[in-house]
């Protein structure tokens, strides 16, 4: 599907990075099936075929000082805080004993509007070790560091991939002109059964046919399923479907249910109505970083929309506010220009590495 936690944010931005022909990409993974299955079932094959050489991460812990220097990047991001094993640091210090430039460490933090993100991205943080990593958040401002676009552009604009071909009949659309279309990718504890049931009342009340796209086993019943026949929605079961196929399938929908980091960034470059199943934390900070979205995602739009559009980030009833769709869908598409307008994180991550080249 669209990301498997981390390792499918790690994998998107690899593959935005290695479209330059002067970058070579490493990815130290430790779990390689997690990236199979977002990779086409083989991530080497598929890593080697974009010019990623993916490894695993025991790799890094075996790494000794007396390996040749070469295997140390020049660059070494570490993602979400996933702590580089002593051997590779003590190797990256030896790089730069060597009379070579210090490798240039970068931490990648988690998605947050939060507003003191737009002070601490790019924070340097010297090490007890004579290096240095900068601290490198993604975010909403041009104070921060955006959002990964990658290849968005080419692969939403294909014709149907073969893994969705299936699932996908345009014709439905000219049969019936109101047909609408629906991804749903949440975390288990969300209250899609009784989301649903409202979905079926808004579109009944507004003579449209909804095209329900489940993905990943999503916590749908069969009995809620057996319920709705005869109403107004269809349910479509997907398969485990590859990063790019998930992007095409999200820039199709008319609404997009997603969830954590990846498949929410993606849902905003759609440009169309979504709603974030924010990954819950037992301490409610989730809830602050909710509201701080919120409060950048709906700027500007009319009190009518921003009032029923909060409450539908928070699961309130379609039915409530469902007449407000092209109203949403039009400040959705707004959202995404400003997005693409602030830079997106890849770029601005080769930004950053040249100005630290230059300074040295």
């Amino acid at each position: 599907m669209d990301n498997y936690g981390d390792a499918g944010v790690c994998w998107r931005l690899a593959r935005s990075l290695s479209k330059r022909d002067d970058i070579r990409i490493r990815l130290f993974c430790d779990d390689l099936k997690v990236l199979d299955k977002i990779a086409h079932g083989d991530a080497i094959k598929t890593g080697a075929a974009l010019g990623i050489e993916v490894l695993p991460w025991s790799y890094l812990e075996d790494l000794g000082n007396t390996k040749p220097t070469d295997l140390i990047g020049d660059v070494v991001i570490e993602a979400f805080a996933c702590h580089i094993p002593k051997n590779y640091l003590d190797a990256m210090c030896l790089e730069g004993s060597q009379g070579s430039a210090k490798p240039l460490w970068i931490n990648l933090e988690y998605l947050t509007a939060e507003p003191w993100a737009d002070e601490m991205h790019l924070m340097p943080s010297p090490q007890n070790n004579n290096l240095s990593k900068f601290f490198y958040f993604p975010g909403f401002t041009e104070k921060t560091g955006g959002v990964t676009l990658g290849d968005w552009d080419n692969v939403t604009a294909r014709d149907v991939p073969i893994s969705l071909a299936p699932y996908w009949d345009d014709r439905l659309e000219a049969s019936y002109p109101t047909v609408r279309r629906v991804s749903i990718f949440n975390y288990s504890h969300a209250p899609l059964e009784n989301w649903l049931k409202s979905l079926a009342m808004a579109a009944h009340n507004s003579g449209e046919l909804i095209d329900i796209y489940v993905c990943a086993n999503q916590n749908i019943s069969v009995e809620l399923i057996q319920s709705l026949k005869g109403s107004p929605l269809r349910f479509i079961q997907l398969p485990f479907i590859p990063q790019e196929d998930y992007d095409w399938l999200l820039s199709r929908c008319d609404l997009n249910l997603v969830r954590g980091e990846d498949s929410f960034v993606r849902a905003q470059w759609a440009g169309q109505p979504f709603i974030w199943d924010i990954y819950p934390q037992s301490d409610g900070a989730h809830e602050i970083k909710l509201d701080a979205f919120l409060d950048l995602y709906w700027k500007g739009g009319s009190s009518a929309l921003i009032s029923q559009g909060k409450a539908a980030m928070k699961w309130s009833e379609p039915h409530q506010w469902w007449a407000l769709m092209a109203e949403w869908t039009q400040h959705s598409a707004s959202w995404s220009e400003k997005l693409r307008a602030l830079g997106h994180l890849e770029g601005k991550i080769l930004d950053f590495v040249k100005s630290q080249e230059i300074s040295r």
